[in-house]
């Protein structure tokens, strides 16, 4: 009965106008590997940008206890470039997901899991169960998930929703993003990290 309800909540969420919010039309320009110099010319940097795998084993690698912190899990209506990247209408909702990586009391990686016709048919329906472990300890898991090549973008960290700011810094710094789209069974995921100041500071990557 409980999932019953939960999947008609989702299904008149799906069906309800989001309300129109400025962040959502914030153009945000993302770069083909090939054009990675445009986002940061520095080696290390892209290195770390383009490395393959699971993000989230490459950070235990310099914080074991690595926690994720739920910032925003719900539908909502995503980025502009979000829902072009995924071929949604402007007004179009979906499962967004948005979590801090934190090593120790720094914030390493924003990352936003956005995830279209989120019904109970999605192969991805039962991520909203995934609280706080890490999504790439699930992503992978299945060799058949299928992932696309990374684009990069550099924003400024106030073009994130839901990102917690402390600073006059922060308001004012910039992060270095990528995202990609798994999928399976024909049905995408788009996922973006974004990597914070103090991790680059920490892994001496920094410009």
């Amino acid at each position: 009965m409980l999932a019953e309800n939960r999947v008609s909540k989702i299904k008149q969420l799906l069906k309800k106008k989001p309300e129109h919010q400025a962040m959502h039309t914030r153009p945000i320009f993302w770069k083909p590997a090939k054009l990675i110099q445009r986002v940061t010319t520095v080696k290390n940097t892209q290195h770390w940008l383009t490395a393959k795998g699971s993000l989230t084993a490459q950070l235990r690698q310099h914080c074991p206890e690595l926690e994720v912190v739920i910032l925003s899990e719900k539908l909502e209506c995503p980025l502009a470039s979000e829902s072009q990247s995924l071929g949604l209408q402007p007004s179009e909702p979906a499962w967004i997901r948005c979590v801090l990586l934190k090593g120790g009391a720094e914030n390493w990686i924003y990352a936003r899991t956005v995830i279209p016709h989120f019904l109970e048919s999605n192969p991805w329906f039962h991520l909203q169960q995934l609280g706080n472990k890490p999504l790439g300890e699930v992503l992978f898991q299945d060799s058949s998930i299928q992932r696309t090549p990374f684009t990069f973008a550099r924003q400024p960290l106030t073009n994130w929703p839901y990102l917690p700011l402390s600073s006059n810094q922060d308001n004012k710094a910039i992060g270095y993003a990528r995202r990609s789209v798994f999928t399976q069974q024909q049905a995408p995921l788009l996922l973006t990290e974004v990597f914070l100041p103090r991790l680059l500071k920490k892994v001496y990557l920094n410009e």
